[in-house]
């Protein structure tokens, strides 16, 4: 029997690349300040193009240099530092805030969430998420960056049940369900975000989910047994 489930929260719950354009919009609104004869539109576009070409390593290097600015070591510094402590502009995906309130209706719930805790701190927030599990849980803050089993293992303490009694919820097999396999939970892969197409390799999960909204219905099915 199910009595509790632990959730996983970018890509699962939110589309988390709205959080990195949203720090991208607090980064560009900063640098105009500090630059007067910089086009903040400017600098958003280059540097979603710069996310697109190379990913995020040299972001913020890249649109300083397309504006005409020295892309000097404290800058881009005092640049990160925006972008990590921002009040993210970001939602849930539809449906999922009353699907977190069925599993919580019917489990003891708690989101474990990867990632600097000042910056998932900061989306929890603006989520509101918060209050509507039991225990929300910061993997760096545990030392334990995923696919470490500690922060689940801890979660299901706090939460006061076994892992055997757990499922886990998360897009990215080798994080999300590689840990609840080492925690000796069982898993539900989502397939949302940008591990969608992601293959399982080693850690197949025990059931899939197109979305969030899917997993109520899951849970209550014979693979998982009766809700507790």
């Amino acid at each position: 029997m199910v009595r509790a489930v632990i959730i996983d929260l970018d890509d699962t719950l939110y589309d988390e690349r709205t959080y990195v354009l949203s720090g991208f919009r607090a980064v560009a609104r900063d640098i105009a300040r500090r630059f007067p004869h910089v086009a903040e539109g400017a600098l958003m576009t280059g540097m979603v193009a710069e996310l697109e070409r190379h990913g995020r390593g040299a972001v913020f290097d890249r649109a300083l240099e397309g504006a005409g600015v020295t892309p000097d070591a404290a800058l881009i510094a005092e640049l990160v530092a925006v972008y990590r402590d921002h009040r993210p502009e970001i939602a849930l995906w539809p449906g999922v805030a009353d699907a977190l309130a069925e599993v919580a209706r019917n489990h003891r719930t708690a989101i474990v969430t990867d990632g600097l805790a000042q910056m998932q701190r900061r989306k929890v927030e603006a989520l509101g998420v918060a209050r509507g599990v039991d225990e929300v849980l910061y993997c760096w803050e545990h030392e334990a960056p995923k696919p470490d089993p500690a922060c689940y293992l801890e979660a299901a303490r706090r939460l006061g049940v076994r892992p055997e009694d757990t499922v886990v919820v998360g897009d990215r097999p080798d994080h999300d369900m590689a840990a609840a396999r080492a925690a000796g939970c069982r898993s539900i892969r989502v397939l949302t975000g940008r591990f969608a197409d992601a293959g399982e390799d080693a850690y197949p999960a025990d059931a899939i989910a197109p979305d969030f909204r899917a997993v109520p219905a899951i849970l209550r099915g014979e693979k998982f047994g009766a809700e507790a």
